[in-house]
């Protein structure tokens, strides 16, 4: 076997070993979604009962991008709807829509919302004065990604009154919804809203 035949054929296996290893790597990425799209949501709630009987809700939805790779979003939608039971269960009632803010990626007055980067997050806020407010509404969530499907809707629930606490046991969280928004209120004095 010549010198130029070893070489030839050396050639050839660093090609195949090449292209199995890029087959290897697109499967991998493929199998463990290792350059997916991830996020994780949360919503956070609070309201003011007005003297004349009107309520402020404020909603803030956020995203946070958990991937590796940037999220780009078409529209983000937050809906305050009442609630309704299906047999035993509690469920939105999309029928009675209290207040709903939709927001756009090609609206120029929000900037850079609709763009997040690795480890960044975002807050979306709804905030709406109603007449009137169910003691338990639904917040309903949703957002479009571009060039993907649409991901699960994030429903909140939302008690207008404090947890109930049983003998023995009590919730971790404030225990009145005064001192849970206390903070707040005081920050929003300015606005006319009540003490």
């Amino acid at each position: 076997m010549s010198w130029e035949q070893l070489q030839h054929i050396s050639g050839f296996l660093v090609d195949c070993t090449l292209l199995a290893a890029a087959v290897m790597a697109v499967i991998r990425f493929r199998l463990f979604n290792v350059l997916g799209h991830r996020w994780r949501s949360e919503l956070a709630c609070m309201h003011w009962e007005l003297d004349d009987g009107g309520v402020i809700f404020v909603a803030d939805y956020t995203l946070q991008n958990t991937g590796q790779r940037p999220l780009h979003l078409r529209s983000v939608s937050l809906t305050l709807v009442g609630t309704k039971l299906e047999g035993p269960l509690l469920a939105p009632d999309t029928d009675r829509v209290f207040a709903q803010r939709t927001l756009r990626s090609d609206d120029p007055a929000l900037p850079g919302l609709f763009q997040i980067e690795p480890g960044e997050r975002t807050i979306y806020t709804l905030r709406c004065r109603v007449d009137s407010l169910d003691d338990l509404v639904f917040v309903l969530c949703g957002f479009d990604l571009k060039h993907r499907r649409v991901p699960a809707a994030y429903r909140g629930l939302y008690s207008r009154k404090p947890p109930a606490h049983t003998s023995g046991a009590r919730s971790a969280g404030p225990t009145s919804v005064a001192e849970s928004a206390g903070g707040v209120i005081r920050g929003l004095a300015g606005l006319g809203l009540p003490e």
